[in-house]
């Protein structure tokens, strides 16, 4: 069985689990479903509406919203707009609009960022305008930049990467050296996406700044990674990852222990390799990423990701 990547995103005291891709977004008002094309109506999108706002039916209502696309996308709006609904659906609807890329949805995602009183939710909108790839939403990400909330702004800051503008890149270095923990560490995904190896000097000076705090200095290092591997072919990242997992800081091995966790799960070409290099890193207590990657395996054969048979057992 394979598993769609997934992509976790966490916001306040909502974690949110959004499938990345391969879940057939729908042109028009039709969706392919078991092979077949299968009319969606607008009842049948209130009615999966609905389930969105329940937590008991909410992960699978996303699935679906994601695979019918943009038909759903003015019931989002009424959700995410709405200030009378829970927090979770508001934020969930949000994002959702980013993820289909709902028509029309832009200017209520804007107005959302800008006069929300619910931080999470403006949280949100940047997000959604992000991966809207709407570049018309330049303007009002660079105004989110100053939204007294630090998630926020490196949020936007993230967003802006996302549509080509790197002038979030300064911010979001003077933030990790900031006290905000939460917002250091959304600013290492901007800077991630931002790219800019350039910056990986003034990242290290970091590392090594006695007057910097811990977390400034743990996520100063995971940013490095983070910049060091991108544009690195198959085989250089693999073995980048295979020595990050030696790496001392907890947080810096757990993270190459996600990325080729991801090899697995997106049943890449690496994924034999994945697997070979978290079983050898598993079966060396000496190595400090061994735990992180024995605990992932484990958790892969529970959910049938990964066989006995292929860890050597």
């Amino acid at each position: 069985m394979m598993m769609k990547s997934t992509r976790w995103i966490l916001i306040g005291s909502l974690v949110l689990v959004l499938m990345m891709g391969g879940l057939g977004l729908a042109m028009g008002e039709r969706v392919e479903e078991a092979g077949a094309l299968v009319e969606v109506t607008d009842n049948d999108i209130k009615e999966i509406i609905e389930r969105l706002q329940d937590p008991k039916t909410r992960q699978e209502a996303i699935k679906e919203i994601e695979r019918i696309g943009k038909p759903a996308g003015v019931h989002l709006s009424q959700i995410a707009k709405d200030r009378d609904k829970d927090q979770n659906s508001r934020v969930t609807s949000i994002l959702l609009l980013g993820r289909t890329k709902a028509e029309n949805a832009r200017i209520d995602l804007e107005e959302i960022l800008e006069e929300d009183k619910d931080k999470f939710c403006r949280e949100a909108a940047a997000i959604a305008l992000g991966e809207s790839q709407d570049k018309e939403a330049i303007p009002k990400l660079k105004e989110a930049m100053k939204d007294e909330s630090g998630n926020v702004r490196m949020r936007a800051v993230w967003a802006l990467a996302k549509l080509q503008d790197k002038s979030g890149k300064r911010l979001a270095l003077e933030t990790l050296k900031g006290k905000d923990v939460t917002a250091q560490l959304l600013a290492v995904e901007a800077l991630e996406a931002i790219g800019d190896k350039s910056i990986i000097d003034e990242l290290k000076a970091n590392v090594d700044d006695p007057d910097l705090s811990v977390w400034t200095k743990i996520h100063s290092k995971l940013a490095v990674k983070k910049l060091q591997v991108l544009g690195l072919n198959d085989i250089d990242r693999l073995n980048f990852l295979r020595e990050t997992l030696k790496d001392e800081q907890s947080e810096v091995n757990y993270w190459a222990v996600k990325e080729l966790g991801e090899e697995i799960i997106d049943n890449t070409p690496n994924r034999k390799q994945a697997i070979d290099i978290l079983n050898e890193v598993a079966k060396d207590p000496r190595i400090p990423g061994s735990t992180s990657a024995s605990k992932l395996l484990l958790k892969f054969i529970e959910l049938g990701e990964v066989t006995r048979e292929e860890i050597g057992e």
